[in-house]
């Protein structure tokens, strides 16, 4: 008996939305609430591991089942496994936060995907099954030489310490099982793979490099459409916990300063300035002088408007085209955080502007010469670094480097005495 493609292709992606599903709504708890209540992280992490690894698990069994029942194998009904405990979700949140926070939806997909994966495993082992690790999409030389080695045996040695023992983030790679000699996963090719890791003299780093400059353009692509989706939500931290929101008035925005960008013409200055007047009053009117955003295409035609809070505001994927702009107000009239700046990165922006509550006005924009690949490494490298630590300032040390070196412009205008 053959699986076949179209089969197993599904089962993955049924598996793959419930991972990326729990990463999803990890990664916008984090955007709404930040890392600093562990508890509180703890204990929605805990409740996205729970509710989506039992679909895991759920998803496995269904498998399991229709897989025996094919073989006629004359087992028992799969027996869901049961997902982390909250003692290791706290393990995993605690370690996560303090390394890098930015993995935790990693963490919490990893966890959820496990579920499924030792469901998998601990029937295999109580019914006397084969497994075999299927590789699927693109597949890491770690998980092509785990699939190298065909079908095996289950037993308790494939479980350490009670759980699946290849499980990592963002794979797709999954346990298959099967109960006589004579059944396989359509385009499972132990040998195929076999060969990729004898031609690497065995060397997991060296498949690493020769897999890297045989899809470099793809892998980046893939690493910066990541990127853009792990920082499309904008979080104003210099904002959070800074006393009260300052309320905006008739005077600040009726004497909103002029603004001039160095390649929009006359009337476009004008209507950029008009726009953030524009701003400043939804955000009054609407949004009781809360985090508001015009997300306006280049040519400033259209816009979209995001709503936030007092601390925060998400910003969805890019609709507006090459050269967009972020335009959104600071309630406590702060300058750019290290998120406003990496929600510039993200490919298609040209610019992040602050129109402050006070009536002040920032804008960082990038340069016809910017690497933005240099902008995201910048970011990435102070975000591990300081992953707890960032103050007001750091933002705009960063700024002042980039500024230095020609790949931005940052333009501060004062409020209108």
């Amino acid at each position: 008996m053959q699986i076949t493609a179209n089969a197993w292709n599904e089962y993955i992606t049924r598996l793959s939305r419930l991972n990326q599903k729990a990463g999803q709504l990890m990664r916008e708890y984090i955007g709404s609430h930040g890392t600093e209540n562990t508890a509180d992280l703890i204990a929605y992490a805990y409740g996205l591991v729970t509710k989506y690894g039992e679909g895991s698990a759920e998803l496995a069994c269904q498998m399991y089942d229709a897989l025996a029942e094919a073989a006629n194998a004359g087992v028992p009904a799969a027996e869901p496994a049961i997902p982390a405990d909250y003692g290791e979700v706290a393990r995993m949140v605690n370690a996560t936060k303090d390394q890098n926070p930015a993995n935790l939806p990693n963490g919490v997909s990893r966890l959820v995907k496990r579920a499924g994966a030792d469901t998998t495993l601990k029937n295999a082992v109580r019914d006397g099954a084969e497994w075999a690790w299927v590789p699927h999409g693109d597949t890491c030389p770690f998980c092509i030489t785990l699939a190298s080695n065909g079908w095996q045996k289950a037993s308790s040695k494939v479980l350490k310490g009670g759980h699946a023992d290849h499980i990592h983030a963002n794979c797709d790679c999954e346990f298959a099982i099967r109960f006589d000699h004579n059944t396989t996963v359509a385009g499972y090719d132990p040998e195929k793979y076999l060969k990729q890791y004898r031609d690497a003299g065995g060397d997991i780093n060296k498949m690493r490099r020769v897999n890297y400059a045989a899809n470099k353009e793809r892998i980046n692509a893939q690493k910066r459409a990541a990127y853009a989706e792990r920082q499309k939500y904008l979080i104003s931290a210099a904002e959070r916990g800074k006393g009260p929101i300052t309320k905006i008035t008739d005077s600040v925005i009726n004497d909103f300063p002029a603004v001039k960008v160095d390649w929009f013409t006359e009337d476009q200055n004008k209507q950029f300035r008009s726009l953030h007047k524009e701003l400043l009053q939804t955000s009054r009117d609407k949004n009781n002088c809360f985090e508001t955003a015009f997300i306006v295409s280049g040519d400033l035609s259209r816009k979209t408007i995001v709503f936030g809070d007092e601390t925060t505001i998400s910003i969805p994927p890019l609709s507006t085209g090459l050269n967009s702009w972020i335009l959104h107000n600071h309630p406590r009239n702060s300058s750019f955080s290290i998120e406003d700046i990496a929600a510039v990165t993200i490919p298609g922006y040209q610019g992040i502007t602050i129109a402050k509550n006070n009536g002040g006005l920032e804008i960082l924009t990038k340069s016809p010469n910017c690497d933005n690949i240099r902008l995201q490494n910048d970011v990435r490298r102070f975000l591990i670094r300081k992953p707890n630590k960032i103050s007001d300032s750091d933002a705009q040390k960063m700024i002042s480097k980039w500024v230095e070196k020609g790949w931005v412009k940052w333009l501060i205008v004062e409020k209108q005495k």
